[in-house]
């Protein structure tokens, strides 16, 4: 194991541990990315662009008009360059991350469940329970691929996979965590479509995996729906119990409606006003230090509604379009994955966490605390079935 991998694995784990030892960890991987550039002059995935010019915004439109969070922008902005770290990726390197992230998996389970039992909630080492519910969703999603592919290489050890995977999705559901619940369901249901498109599901097997993701799906639902006044609030407006109104859909939105309102009252006065610069760049990272707020909370710094409203707010056009461009193409190259042999679907699994962090960011925001770790191992998942591709090609 080499000194990137090394560091690699540290970062992994520091994740899980700490988010100020992790970002201390991001911050060298991000002058390591910095150093190789300058010596090669060479950047690599198909993210670079859409990275560079979100980071590059943060920074721009906060130094103009929220200086005060001039040190969250570097966070938020340039800490995604991590994607530009060099590694080298092969079936060894995939192997052992996946491997890896599913041990952490277990470890974190005790934790998990002893905070469940003491305080109604799953919350891990850090965080809250929504870094539970995202944690579980890749871990479940990575279980479920090692497990296929043992199966494939008819391989008793599927059985432990597919128990883990099932176990790791009872956690997501115990988290009452939508993002990531939608975030887990949407990479299913496009892990089906491209094994099916691989030739690696029959229609029998793919048709039986969506039922039986449905079904789990559906438990989850009914699950929440007794246990989440959010999802109850929400039956009875389907059932017309309940009327719609401003302060149900502000319940079932955890305030993300009055948000928005908030959101489209600053980009019209932004419009009146003629303030091209601010609908171009937007008014910095966190500025709804400065902003108004009249339907939502006050203290609130982040415009946390629909991601369109979200980073129109603070990035601007220029910076919403790289968002979008992220989503395109990351669910591009994830759909379009030519697996060659069963171990391919194993290092699938690597693209994983930006995916569902994705999907679950259409409710809340881009950024994330652990966004350069998922950008990172999405790049080694490109480089990985890139250099597939090539030998293919020798």
């Amino acid at each position: 194991m080499d000194l990137k991998q090394i560091y690699l694995f540290l970062l992994i784990l520091s994740a899980f541990i700490s988010i100020s030892v992790f970002e201390i960890f991001v911050v060298i991987g991000v002058l390591w990315a910095f150093y190789e550039f300058f010596k090669s002059r060479k950047i690599e995935g198909v993210l670079k662009l859409p990275v560079l010019v979100f980071g590059g915004v943060s920074v721009l439109s906060t130094v103009f008009f929220a200086p005060k969070m001039i040190a969250k922008s570097i966070e938020e902005g340039i800490f995604q360059f991590l994607y530009f770290l060099k590694i080298k990726a092969d079936r060894d390197l995939a192997f052992k991350l996946i491997i890896f992230f599913i041990i952490i998996g277990i470890l974190l389970l005790p934790v998990v469940f002893y905070k469940y039992y003491r305080f109604s909630q799953p919350i891990p080492v850090w965080g809250s329970t929504f870094e539970t519910g995202q944690f579980y969703g890749m871990f479940a999603v990575m279980s479920a691929f090692l497990g296929f592919y043992f199966y494939k290489e008819k391989d008793k050890k599927f059985i432990l996979f597919a128990f883990l995977s099932l176990l790791f999705f009872v956690v997501l559901v115990l988290t009452h965590r939508r993002s990531p619940l939608l975030g887990f369901m949407i990479a299913g249901y496009l892990s089906f479509i491209v094994l099916y498109l691989n030739g690696y599901m029959k229609k029998v097997l793919f048709w039986g995996a969506n039922i039986f993701l449905s079904v789990l799906i559906i438990g989850g639902y009914f699950y929440l729906s007794k246990t989440d006044v959010r999802f109850q609030t929400l039956n009875d407006i389907l059932l017309g119990k309940k009327e719609i109104s401003f302060n149900n859909l502000n319940r079932i939105s955890n305030s993300r409606v009055g948000i928005g309102i908030d959101a489209v009252n600053v980009i019209k006065e932004d419009i009146k006003q003629g303030n091209w610069l601010n609908l171009l760049i937007g008014h910095g990272v966190r500025s709804g230090y400065y902003l108004p707020h009249k339907y939502s909370p006050k203290n609130w710094y982040k415009y946390e509604s629909v991601f369109i409203l979200s980073e129109f707010i603070e990035k601007g056009i220029i910076g919403l379009v790289a968002v979008i461009a992220v989503f395109f193409l990351a669910f591009k190259r994830f759909i379009t994955v030519r697996i060659k042999e069963p171990f391919d679907i194993v290092a699938m699994g690597l693209f994983v966490p930006l995916l569902i962090h994705l999907i679950g960011s259409v409710f809340t925001f881009f950024w994330d605390a652990l966004l350069p770790m998922y950008l990172l191992l999405f790049k080694i998942g490109e480089m990985y079935f890139d250099s597939r591709y090539a030998d293919q090609q020798k």
